[in-house]
């Protein structure tokens, strides 16, 4: 499946793209914002205009990606059963025509090249239960986030949607900022405060190994402000014995890419809310 390459637009073909998808996913968002339960468990189907369940209903999923994506199978042909509504048909060829490629025409990241499932510019702390492309994404954006911050002045950042808190922690950890992490589903609230604990315990365990090393990340990076937490609780700067937060620096670029300069500063307590000390 062909699709946009944003490496080959200009700067006003970028600003149009972006206008277009904008409006695309205001247009469906009662669609895109969904999951896939909420189809079953609120009847979104029964949401969907007539016309198009009337053209969708009974369609096996193979059937769906022939007409949908426009992916035939090997000496297949789409054939479609009925006359599909307009509105429909222009979805599948919008979508179609601002899809970004998914064909590998792009180098691999340089923080993948010698382990293409560990980013060479994340401590093993941060990359542990992350995946390769999730490893990529949080650092990317959380150091976009620290030079926003910088440049802005900005103290306090706040993660909407926080999930397991991965972003969270290296933001606050790995780049010094304060953050509120912010997340309606208990269960990942509850998961992230359990990796929380789990990153504190690794902590406790690397100053006991390396306590000059320690001492000497923290001095460097200097006091940095305390996260805030999740429920409210009062957090404080580590004190003697605590863990400090000088061995979770990123580590230095393996490349020139852009936007990826080095990202240093004070690491503070995670995110978490009500975590033992």
């Amino acid at each position: 499946m062909p699709g946009v390459s944003a490496r080959r637009l200009s700067h006003e073909e970028r600003r149009q793209l972006a206008v277009n998808l904008t409006r695309v996913v205001k247009l469906y968002r009662s669609i895109l914002d969904a999951y896939i339960i909420e189809f079953f468990t609120d009847n979104l189907w029964g949401t969907l205009p007539c016309s198009w369940q009337e053209a969708l209903d009974g369609l096996n999923p193979p059937q769906l990606a022939t007409l949908l994506l426009g992916m035939p199978r090997e000496g297949e042909v789409a054939r479609y059963r009925s006359v599909w509504p307009l509105t429909l048909l222009a979805l599948k060829s919008t979508a179609y025509a601002l899809a970004f490629t998914r064909t590998p025409g792009f180098q691999t990241p340089s923080e993948f090249l010698e382990n293409p499932s560990q980013s060479s510019r994340l401590t093993a702390p941060f990359r542990k239960h992350v995946r390769p492309k999730k490893q990529h994404e949080i650092r990317r954006l959380g150091e976009l986030v620290k030079k926003l911050s910088d440049l802005t002045g900005c103290t306090q950042v706040v993660d909407v949607g926080s999930g397991q808190g991965h972003l969270s922690r290296f933001m606050s950890l790995g780049l010094g900022l304060m953050v509120k992490s912010i997340e309606g589903d208990q269960r990942l609230v509850e998961r992230a405060q359990r990796l929380d604990q789990e990153l504190l315990q690794t902590l406790e365990k690397e100053e006991k190994r390396n306590p000059k090393i320690c001492a000497a990340g923290a001095t460097a990076g200097g006091a940095g402000p305390p996260p805030a937490t999740e429920c409210g609780c009062p957090s404080s700067s580590p004190g003697p014995g605590e863990p400090c937060g000088g061995l979770l620096q990123p580590g230095p670029a393996a490349g020139p890419t852009g936007g990826d300069a080095d990202s240093t500063g004070p690491a503070a307590l995670p995110s978490g809310a009500g975590l033992p000390r």
